[in-house]
């Protein structure tokens, strides 16, 4: 009696030891490799545009202009992504908003939101800024009835932490609370 009950705890035990190796409960250092952090590459300003684009299209924007073209020339233009386009009428507000929902998926984060009115343009403007990485996205929905053409304008700056634009070019895509 006595050999059966030592077998029979012995198969018992080798049933749970095969058990909780399966479960990753046992022997778990020898079985899955250690985590290693490696640094996250810097994101360049061309890698933000390419985000930027494509999140917008995502979003229901269309094709927007990335050029720094009508922008005063000098080297801080290699700290900044700018993206501008017109959305379309049917629904400029839900593109805008949906392709900050996509932002915010791929880790930018809202650290300003609100709406207003532009005294010196005449707009309606929504504004939207968003953090990654050392760069801050300052998205603008400027809703005008008087402007050509339906649909608002939408623009999507991004500029690198320590960026230096000039002032003309900071009044152009800073939010002014």
């Amino acid at each position: 009696m006595r050999r059966r009950r030592t077998a029979a705890v012995a198969a018992m035990a080798a049933g749970f030891m095969a058990l909780t190796a399966g479960c990753g409960l046992t022997g778990e250092d020898e079985i899955l490799p250690k985590a290693t952090r490696e640094p996250l590459p810097p994101l360049t300003a061309s890698a933000v545009s390419d985000e930027i684009s494509g999140l917008a299209r995502a979003g229901g924007l269309p094709d927007g202009d990335t050029s720094p073209a009508g922008l005063p020339k000098g080297g801080w233009r290699d700290c900044m992504a700018p993206w501008t386009g017109r959305a379309p009428a049917a629904d400029a507000a839900g593109a805008f908003e949906a392709t900050v929902t996509r932002l915010r998926e791929h880790d930018w984060e809202i650290i300003s939101s609100h709406t207003g009115h532009d005294s010196h343009s005449g707009h309606d403007v929504t504004y939207r800024t968003l953090a990654k990485r050392g760069w801050k996205l300052y998205a603008r929905r400027y809703d005008d009835a008087s402007a050509p053409g339906p649909g608002a304008d939408v623009s999507l700056t991004a500029v690198e932490d320590g960026c230096e634009p000039p002032a003309k070019v900071r009044a152009g895509y800073e939010d002014p609370a």
